[in-house]
């Protein structure tokens, strides 16, 4: 956002497609940027999140890709505005010979930004954005909607629809009046929060009840961390949290108090939060590294008896792996299994042909396996690797009807599911990594090494880049170190079940 000055003082704000975003995802966040820019706090140490720099980087790659299609498409009449101000550029798109614009600056009523393209249509012009993600999002569809009803004022005549160019290559179209409702009211609501809070003398407040706060961004996650807040609880989400404030439970400490009913939740539910609680405020210690509690332990003996044929098994992927068309994306890189008898089995893919002859591989080797030990499972942590396998089968058009068989009967067991139906733990994550502290004992995650899964995503492009440039040392050193991740994530979830069934009843 920007705060415009007029002789010294400032202006009402004038907002951005990104505050839009903010405003709508955490109202407490926005507060605490304006009050940076206002000078009342010092701006929040950002949390370093490589894979979201990555992903920038890619994304910026990918608009450049799409305006350097769009002109060749074309042809004459392109302009690229990204030196001219929206007076200028308004202009420009009188002219009859300009049939696409690039980097369009936009200038509403309290509102500025810079529209990806323009072009010509015959119902007007078609306000049009790029987007990495494979989806339409429900920002950017508000973000681009909003750019063309700032130029629509502006007297450009334009498309009754907006468009999103995803990064699959898809063209999303969405009419205009199925966005006007929304787009005026999460406008009007950013306005009136930030018109509020300026016009106060302060700084925002935690605890203000007028204030959406989404409780995961980095304002949210600093306030939490120092205040012992509610909202540190797992399970506790922004809904839950401002019911649970109401009753005046405002922090883990009083949560893990609370007997009394809070209104808006029923008793099993405060129950569950407030042994949750409690775990959390356990200290650990050298004997009990995670604080934990095993309330269902009868579902813990439902898990199968162990056999020598047992795999545990992870992939890695990488979301941002390109093919050779602009819809061939995410890849599939390494099949990661772990026999029982510790022998490590991975199945490598660094292309789509390698991709498909991975999982023919992979599920080869599986079944040659179920064929010795019938009784065999495959154990694995959450739902991905049962997903990823139906949509790789469907992708190569290959063993579809052997992925469902497996996948429909009891072959594969997900630990992640069996956690949260038997276990509580004194961790605000489940993640895999956040349990290790109960069952790896000295063999814990060297934090030096690939220790997460967007560090793995990282590495792998490290790979990449190193292939490229023909180093060929530097991408043998980059697999060995993936290789080790997943391996000690199939060694982690193999801990994990023999964890389980030593606690089960």
């Amino acid at each position: 956002m920007d705060l415009p000055l007029l002789d010294g003082r400032p202006q009402p704000a004038v907002i951005t497609a990104g505050d839009l975003r903010r405003g709508r995802e955490c109202e407490f966040g926005l507060l605490v940027e304006l009050d940076v820019r206002l000078g009342r706090r010092e701006a929040v140490p950002a949390e370093v999140d490589p894979i979201r720099e990555r992903f920038g980087d890619l994304g910026r790659d990918y608009e450049q890709e799409v305006t350097d299609e769009l002109t060749a498409a074309i042809g004459d009449g392109v302009i690229d505005a990204g030196r001219m101000s929206a007076t200028e550029v308004l202009r420009v798109l009188q002219d009859p010979a300009v049939r696409l614009v690039h980097q369009v600056p936009v200038a509403g009523e309290r509102f500025r930004g810079r529209a990806d393209h323009l072009l010509r249509d015959e119902g007007g012009w078609v306000a049009a954005e790029t987007k990495l993600a494979r989806k339409a999002h429900r920002h950017a569809q508000l973000q681009v909607a909003a750019y063309a009803e700032a130029l629509e004022s502006a007297g450009v005549p334009l498309a009754p629809f907006v468009r999103l160019i995803l990064g699959d290559g898809t063209h999303v179209d969405t009419p205009r009046e199925e966005l006007a409702d929304e787009l005026h009211e999460v406008r009007s609501r950013i306005l009136e929060v930030i018109d509020a809070h300026a016009a106060e003398s302060g700084p925002v407040v935690w605890e203000d009840p007028r204030w959406k706060a989404c409780l995961f961004c980095d304002a949210c996650r600093a306030e939490l961390a120092v205040r012992e807040d509610v909202g540190l609880a797992a399970g506790v989400r922004a809904t839950t949290r401002a019911r649970l404030v109401d009753a005046g439970v405002t922090t883990l400490t009083a949560l893990a108090e609370r007997t009394r009913p809070v209104e808006g939740l029923d008793d099993e539910q405060l129950a569950v939060l407030r042994s949750q609680a409690g775990l959390q405020l356990i200290e650990p210690t050298p004997q009990e590294p995670l604080p934990y509690e095993v309330f269902a332990p009868e579902l813990l003996a439902q898990l199968p008896a162990p056999s020598e044929g047992d795999v545990f098994f992870d992939f890695e992927g990488d979301p941002m792996w390109r093919g050779a068309t602009p819809t061939d994306t995410g890849l599939e890189y390494l099949f990661g299994s772990l026999t029982a008898s510790g022998d490590f089995v991975p199945f490598w893919a660094h292309d789509r042909e390698q991709e498909r002859a991975a999982l023919v591989g992979f599920v080869d080797w599986l079944r040659e396996r179920l064929q010795r030990w019938p009784g065999l499972h495959v154990f694995h942590y959450s739902g991905y690797e049962r997903s990823a396998l139906t949509r790789l089968a469907a992708r190569h058009g290959v063993y579809e009807a052997e992925v469902a068989q497996l996948l429909d009967g009891d072959v594969f067991v997900d630990l992640y599911a069996v956690v949260k139906s038997a276990v509580r733990v004194g961790s605000r994550s489940y993640s895999i990594k956040a349990l290790e502290p109960l069952y790896m004992g000295d063999e814990l995650r060297d934090a030096d090494g690939v220790t997460a899964g967007g560090d793995s995503i990282i590495e792998y492009q490290r790979y990449r880049e190193a292939v490229a440039a023909g180093d060929e040392l530097e991408a043998a050193a980059r697999l060995e170190d993936l290789r080790q991740y997943n391996e000690y994530d199939c060694l982690s979830t193999l801990r994990l079940r023999d964890w389980l069934l030593d606690h089960a009843g």
